[in-house]
């Protein structure tokens, strides 16, 4: 059946963000969704849980990915083989699980975690590992120009394991178990379509070990910048975990949700023009490099000033009913976050251009600096201010990153024309 999905379409641009948006939108909402299920089905503190464990994965999943997307798509010389690329993300995979373990061990000591808390982070990390190795491939194939097979083969596996999970936690109505069935079963999902899609495009060229090391070796600034990025974006979560309590961490997780429909959003539009910026800088044509840029820029602010006015009006009440919670209290909480969404989303549009300048080394300066704000400042300011103090830190932290990568990106742009 998956096999008429490889078939090429006569506008391969307009499937690539058809099928991009599909499963693009079920990977940011299956967080959304498991948790909504997770408050009807259980209660608050397992979808407090399940938010640390989330937001724990998707740190962790940063080691996986090693921040090598999207200097692999805009490979466009092939500098490094794909062989090559592969190989690098089995060692960043491997790293990735093989760090969730010691961090959990670590971590569930010293915030007192029950052992069921702790297994339930671990697997969420299993669970992520999944999509660090099958990025590798989806890079591939957006090489490629066919972004629309790596949207088809994500989407069909977002689906199925949301379904899978809903059934699983409404049967056993344990989100421990419920987790290991879908990491089971997304696992099998992966491999069939993966397997199914990849001998399209099979390179049978062997990996040279001292390439995979100088890849590694270039990608680290990248790896640690996402890294770095990710434990900002997550700051308030940790400092949430570690002073407050998993209702209130559930609370947050249920408000800060809306965030990410405009990275969401603004992903739709961005992704598949990062093929064209980066070709665009290759052949040094500054003026229509400047124009995609400048146009993102004013996607974000459209997108973020529609989604503050939407959730202004109607934001809480469909949060509250979503969650099966009261949240009328978080309004102004909520409004807050959005406007550091916006931040954030500008701050990674920035990044990519820095990376595709491949200045992706100095993007380490902003996030350790951000980094060292948010490690002082997180848990004095959530002690103090509660929720509302988490949600003022983010916004801080993102407008922040998104200042500092706007004058390292036009610092080099000048550079370049000189």
């Amino acid at each position: 059946m998956f096999k008429s999905f490889l078939t090429k379409s006569e506008n391969i641009e307009r499937e690539s963000y058809i099928w991009n948006l599909i499963g693009s939108t079920l990977n940011a909402f299956q967080s959304v969704i498991m948790l909504a299920v997770i408050t009807r089905v259980t209660n608050l503190n397992d979808a407090g849980i399940f938010t640390i464990a989330y937001a724990n994965s998707i740190l962790m999943l940063n080691i996986g990915k090693y921040g090598m997307r999207n200097f692999q798509v805009s490979d466009y010389d092939s500098q490094f083989s794909f062989s090559e690329y592969k190989l690098s993300r089995l060692y960043t995979t491997l790293a990735m699980v093989s760090v969730s373990l010691i961090y959990i061990l670590i971590i569930s000591n010293l915030n007192d975690y029950s052992v069921t808390k702790s297994l339930t982070v671990l697997i969420m990390c299993v669970y992520k590992a999944i999509d660090s190795f099958e990025d590798v491939y989806h890079g591939l194939f957006q090489q490629e120009n066919r972004l629309d097979i790596a949207g088809k083969a994500l989407s069909i596996r977002m689906f199925c394991s949301i379904i899978i999970f809903s059934l699983s936690i409404f049967i056993s109505k344990s989100l421990l178990i419920s987790l290991i069935i879908t990491t089971i079963a997304s696992s099998i999902i992966f491999i069939y379509l993966t397997s199914i899609a990849y001998r399209e495009y099979k390179i049978e060229k062997k990996p040279i070990l001292k390439n995979v090391i100088l890849l590694l070796k270039i990608c680290f600034p990248l790896f640690l910048s996402v890294f770095l990025s990710f434990y900002i974006n997550n700051a308030p979560k940790y400092a949430i975990d570690s002073i407050l309590n998993d209702e209130l961490q559930a609370c947050y997780g249920f408000i800060v949700m809306p965030v990410f429909i405009i990275e969401l959003l603004n992903g739709f539009i961005f992704n598949p023009v990062i093929y064209t910026l980066a070709k665009e800088w290759s052949k040094r044509n500054m003026h229509r490099f400047k124009a995609i840029i400048i146009k993102q820029i004013v996607i974000i602010a459209i997108i973020t000033l529609l989604c503050e006015s939407a959730a202004y009006i109607a934001g809480i009440p469909l949060l509250s009913m979503l969650y099966s919670t009261d949240l009328n209290k978080y309004k102004t909480d909520l409004l807050i976050l959005l406007l550091g969404g916006g931040f954030l989303v500008l701050s990674g549009l920035f990044n990519t251009v820095l990376t595709i300048m491949r200045k992706q080394n100095k993007a380490v300066y902003i996030y350790a600096f951000i980094s060292l704000i948010a490690l002082i400042f997180s848990s004095k300011i959530v002690r103090s201010y509660s929720l509302r103090g988490a949600s003022y830190l983010y916004l801080i932290l993102m407008f922040l990153s998104s200042v500092l990568f706007i004058i390292f990106s036009i610092y080099f742009i000048k550079q370049s024309q000189k």
